[in-house]
C-alpha cells in the first residue's frame, strides 16, 4: 500500500514537473514573441520616420525643380532679349554707317562744287567768288547763289550730324542695355547652378533615405518572419503539453439543456441531414460562457458562419470551440483557468437564435464533447 501511494506522488510529482517545463518553455517563446514585436513596433515606428522624411525631401526637390524650370523661362526670355538687342544694335550699326556716307558723299559734292568755282588753281574760295563780279547786279546774283549753297550745305550736313549723333547715342543705349541684360542673365545662370547644386544634394540625401528605408523594410520583413516562426513554434509546444487533467467544466454555467446533440441531424436552416461536429446548448444572451480547462488561447474572433468564437488549447492535441458568441472576452495567445469567463452568449454568425455551440476536437478533429463535460 506505502509503495503504491508513493508511486501515486512520483507520478504526480513528475507531471507537476512536465506541465510546469511545458509551461515555462511557452513562457520563454512568448517572452521572445513580445520582444520580437516590440523590435519589429520600433522598426516599423523608424521606417515611418524616414518615409515622412522621404516625402519632405521629395516635395523640396519637387519645389526645386519647379524653380528651376522657372528659371530656364528666365534665361530663355533674357537670351531672347538679348538676341533681339543685339539684331537692334546691327540695324543701327547698318544705319550709322548709310548716314556716315551720305555724310561723306554730301561734302564731296560740297568741296566738288566749291572746286568748280575755281577760275584757276590756287585758294579761291566764297569770297574770292564774290570780288570777282562784274558789277553790283552780279555781286548780289553771286552772294544769294553762295548764300543758298551754303545754307543747304550747311542745313544738310547739320541734318545728317544730328541723325548720326541720334543714332550713336541710340547705339550707347542698346549696348548699355544689353550689358545689363548680360549681366541679369550672368545672375539667373548662377543662381540657376546653386540651385541645380542644391537639388543633387537633395537627390543624394533622398537616394540615402530610400537606401534605409529599404534596410528597414529587410528588418520588419525578417522581424514578421521570425514573429511568424515563434508563433509556430507557441502553437507547437501548446500542442505538446500535457493535457491539463480532469473532466472539464459545463461550458455555460447554469445552463444546461441540450438543444441539439452531437452527430448527424436535420439541419435548422439548409433542411437537410448534416453533421452537426458539437452540441448546441440552450443559453439566453449575454450570459457567461466559461473555458472548460485550463490552456491558451488559440484564436478570439469573427468566423464565418459559427459568428464570434474562442478557440482553447488544453494541451495533449485537445482544444475546446466555443460558438455564436455576442462578445469575446479574451485574446489570441491569452493564458485561461478553468472556469474562467471567456465570451458572451449569443446568436452570431448562422444562428437561429441565442445559444452556445460548443466543440472538443482532437488534434484537430471533431468528436462528442459529452464525454469530456460534466
Amino acid at each position: 500500500m506505502r509503495k503504491l501511494r508513493f508511486l501515486l506522488i512520483v507520478i504526480v510529482v513528475v507531471s507537476v514537473f512536465t506541465v510546469s517545463a511545458g509551461a515555462s518553455n511557452i513562457d520563454d517563446l512568448k517572452n521572445s514573441l513580445e520582444y520580437t514585436e516590440q523590435q519589429r513596433e520600433s522598426i516599423l515606428e523608424k521606417l515611418d520616420q524616414e518615409k515622412q522624411a522621404k516625402n519632405s525631401v521629395a516635395q523640396e526637390i519637387n519645389k526645386l525643380d519647379s524653380e528651376i524650370k522657372n528659371i530656364n523661362s528666365e534665361i530663355n526670355q533674357l537670351s531672347s532679349n538679348i538676341q533681339e538687342m543685339n539684331n537692334n544694335i546691327s540695324e543701327c550699326q547698318n544705319t550709322i554707317q548709310e548716314i556716315e556716307k551720305k555724310i561723306n558723299l554730301k561734302t564731296e559734292l560740297l568741296e566738288q562744287r566749291v572746286r568748280v568755282m575755281y577760275k584757276k588753281g590756287g585758294s579761291l574760295g566764297y569770297v574770292e567768288l564774290l570780288f570777282e563780279a562784274e558789277d553790283l547786279n552780279d555781286f548780289l546774283t553771286r552772294l544769294d547763289m553762295v548764300q543758298k549753297i551754303v545754307d543747304n550745305d550747311v542745313e544738310l550736313l547739320s541734318g545728317l550730324e544730328t541723325e548720326n549723333n541720334q543714332l550713336n547715342t541710340l547705339k550707347a543705349e542698346l549696348e548699355s542695355e544689353k550689358s545689363n541684360l548680360s549681366l541679369a542673365l550672368n545672375e539667373v545662370e548662377n543662381k540657376k547652378n546653386e540651385i541645380v547644386i542644391v537639388s543633387r544634394s537633395k537627390e543624394d540625401y533622398m537616394r540615402s533615405l530610400q537606401g534605409k528605408i529599404q534596410q528597414l523594410e529587410a528588418q520588419e520583413d525578417k522581424l514578421l518572419a521570425d514573429s511568424k516562426r515563434l508563433e509556430e513554434e507557441i502553437n507547437r509546444a501548446q500542442l505538446e503539453m500535457e493535457y491539463a487533467g480532469g473532466v472539464m467544466a459545463w461550458p455555460s454555467p447554469g445552463y444546461y439543456r441540450i438543444t441539439s446533440p452531437y452527430g448527424m441531424r436535420m439541419h435548422p436552416i439548409y433542411g437537410y441531414s448534416k453533421m452537426h461536429t458539437g452540441v448546441d446548448i440552450g443559453v439566453a444572451m449575454n450570459q457567461n460562457i466559461v473555458a472548460a480547462n485550463d490552456g491558451v488561447v488559440q484564436y478570439a474572433g469573427w468566423y464565418g458562419a459559427y459568428g464570434n468564437i474562442v478557440i482553447v488549447d488544453h494541451g495533449g492535441g485537445i482544444s475546446t470551440l466555443s460558438a455564436h458568441n455576442t462578445s469575446v472576452l479574451v485574446s489570441k495567445g491569452q493564458s485561461v483557468t478553468k472556469g474562467q469567463v471567456i465570451s458572451k452568449s449569443g446568436t452570431t454568425g448562422l444562428s437561429t437564435g441565442p445559444h452556445l455551440h460548443f466543440e472538443v476536437r482532437i488534434n484537430g478533429n471533431h468528436t462528442n464533447p459529452m464525454a469530456y463535460i460534466k
